[in-house]
C-alpha cells in the first residue's frame, strides 16, 4: 500500500511539474495567445513565488529520488522537470532585472514576493454629468498626509474595452498617488451598448469631468494647471484621445467651456489605432473583441471609415501632444503593440515628448500586481516621468 501511495504521489507531482514546465516554456516560445498570453500574465505577476515553488518541488523530487526505490525513474524525471521549471523561472527573473537596469528602475526581489494591494476607499463622490439618462460620477481620493498647499490632480480613467468597468477599478493607482501627496479622481464615463455608440461621448465625458474638476479646484485644493491623465487599456486610449482631441478641436466638454489639454498623460497598454486593432482581430492575432468594437464604433472600418480615422491617433499629431508616457507589454494580445510602436516612432520623428516602455514577455495588464518586478518597474518609470516633467509632489 505504501509503495502504491508513493507511486501515486510521484505521478501526481510529474503531472504538476510537466504542466508548470510547459507553461513556462510557452512564454519564451510565444505559443498561441490563449496559452502564452495567460502564462505570461501570471509569470510577470508572480515570478518570484514561482521560483520558490520550483525550489520546493525540486527538493521534494530530489529527496524522494534518493530515498525511494519505488518509481525511481519517475522521480528522476520529476527532478529533471523541476530543474527545468526552476531554470525557466530564474531566467525570467534575470530578464526582468536586466530590463529594470536598462530603464534605471530600482526594484526589490523581496517586495516582489508580495501580492495585490487592497485599494483604498474614496473620501467623497461627486456627480459631474448626466448623459443617456445616466449619472456619471467620480470618486475623490485625497492625499494621505495633506500639507495644506494645492496638490497635483490625477484623473484615473478605467479600462474595460469601452463596454464595462467601474470608476474604482484603478484603486491600486489611487493608493500610490495619494501616498505621494497627489489628489486622485477615479472617474466613470458612458459605456457603449448595442443601441448606443460612445466613440465620441466617452472621451467628451472625460473632458467634461476635467472641466468640472478644474472649476472646483479650490474645493478640491488642487492646482488645475498640473492635471495628469492616467488610464489603462480602453482608459489609456481615452486619455490619449482626450489630450490629442482637445488640441485639434474634435473633443469638447458638454458644459460648453474650453478645456485646456492636461499637463501630462500616462497611458498603459492603450489602443492607439482601432482600425489597426480591427485588422489584427480579423487576422486572429488578438482576443475576440468584435462585440465591444461593434458596440463602441457601430461596426467595422469599412462601414464607418470616418469614425475609425478619427481614433487613429497617429494621424492626429500635427497639433502636438502633452508629455506622454506609454507603457505596454511585448506580447499584448488585446491591443496592437505594433500600432503603439508606430505611434511612438512617428512622435519621435516629430520630436514630440513621448516616452515608451515595453515590458519583455508582458501581456495585457501585466502590472496588475504592483509589487511584482514588472509592477515595480512600471511605477519607477512613472516616478521618473513625473520628476522629469516637474510633476512630482
Amino acid at each position: 500500500m505504501k509503495k502504491f501511495i508513493n507511486l501515486f504521489f510521484a505521478v501526481i507531482l510529474m503531472i504538476i511539474l510537466l504542466l508548470c514546465t510547459l507553461l513556462t516554456l510557452s512564454v519564451y516560445l510565444k505559443w498561441p495567445m490563449y496559452v502564452s498570453g495567460y502564462s505570461s500574465l501570471f509569470e510577470t505577476q508572480f515570478n518570484s513565488r514561482f521560483i520558490l515553488l520550483a525550489l520546493v518541488l525540486c527538493i521534494i523530487a530530489f529527496l524522494y529520488f534518493k530515498k525511494q526505490d519505488t518509481g525511481k525513474k519517475i522521480w528522476k524525471f520529476n527532478l529533471i522537470l523541476g530543474i527545468l521549471f526552476l531554470a525557466g523561472q530564474l531566467i525570467f527573473m534575470l530578464i526582468m532585472l536586466r530590463t529594470a537596469t536598462r530603464y534605471d528602475a530600482k526594484v526589490s526581489v523581496i517586495t516582489s514576493l508580495k501580492g495585490y494591494e487592497k485599494p483604498i476607499r474614496p473620501n467623497e463622490t461627486h456627480h459631474y454629468l448626466t448623459i443617456y439618462n445616466e449619472k456619471q460620477l467620480f470618486d475623490v481620493y485625497r492625499p494621505a498626509n495633506p500639507s495644506g498647499k494645492p496638490t497635483i490632480p490625477v484623473v484615473l480613467v478605467h479600462g474595460g474595452a469601452f463596454i464595462e468597468g467601474k470608476r474604482d477599478q484603478l484603486g491600486y493607482a489611487a493608493n500610490w498617488f495619494t501616498q505621494r501627496g497627489y489628489t486622485s479622481f477615479g472617474i466613470e464615463y458612458p459605456l457603449a451598448k448595442k443601441d448606443r455608440q460612445t466613440y465620441e461621448s466617452a472621451v467628451n465625458s472625460v473632458a467634461t469631468c476635467m472641466s468640472y474638476i478644474r472649476k472646483h479646484a479650490q474645493q478640491f485644493n488642487i492646482d488645475p494647471s498640473k492635471m495628469i491623465l492616467v488610464g489603462g487599456s480602453a482608459g489609456g486610449g481615452l486619455v490619449m484621445q482626450a489630450d490629442i482631441g482637445l488640441r485639434d478641436g474634435v473633443v469638447h466638454s458638454y458644459d460648453g467651456s474650453r478645456v485646456a489639454p492636461p499637463a501630462a498623460v500616462i497611458a498603459l497598454y492603450p489602443p492607439v489605432s482601432l482600425s489597426d486593432l480591427y485588422q489584427k482581430l480579423r487576422e486572429g492575432k488578438t482576443v475576440d473583441l468584435y462585440d465591444p468594437m461593434n458596440k463602441y464604433m457601430g461596426g467595422s472600418p469599412a462601414q464607418f471609415p470616418e469614425r475609425f480615422r478619427q481614433l487613429n491617433l497617429i494621424d492626429h499629431l500635427s497639433e502636438g501632444i502633452s508629455p506622454t508616457l506609454i507603457l505596454t507589454g511585448e506580447i499584448d494580445h488585446v491591443v496592437n503593440v505594433e500600432a503603439i510602436r508606430n505611434f511612438v516612432k512617428k512622435s519621435r520623428e516629430l520630436k514630440l515628448p513621448v516616452t515608451y516602455v515595453e515590458m519583455p514577455y508582458g501581456e495585457h495588464a501585466y502590472d496588475a500586481n504592483p509589487n511584482s518586478i514588472a509592477g515595480q518597474m512600471t511605477w519607477a518609470e512613472i516616478t521618473a516621468f513625473l520628476k522629469r516633467n516637474h510633476l512630482a509632489e
